[in-house]
């Protein structure tokens, strides 16, 4: 019987331990699901960041160019 009550004690810290580290992985799952919705908003505030960027440089570029094939039509002699 004494092997029993062994063995029993034994299991029973054994589910402590357990018990323990599965509330440990579920702070620490917790934690990563709050990080991961954060960081999925702050990928969705940065990629419509880039997409109005993108539409402005779009904008912008033919301006460029125009500009720069002015400046190039230019004669030293004309300034």
């Amino acid at each position: 019987m004494v092997d029993v009550e062994i063995e029993k004690k034994k299991t029973d810290e054994l589910i402590e331990i357990v018990n323990k580290e599965s509330a440990d992985a579920k702070v620490e799952a917790d934690a990563a699901a709050i990080q991961e919705t954060e960081t999925i908003a702050m990928t969705d505030a940065a990629k419509a960041e880039k997409e109005a960027c993108d539409i402005e440089l779009a904008e912008a570029v033919p301006a460029m160019e125009r500009a720069t094939e002015a400046v190039n039509c230019l004669e030293v002699k004309s300034i």
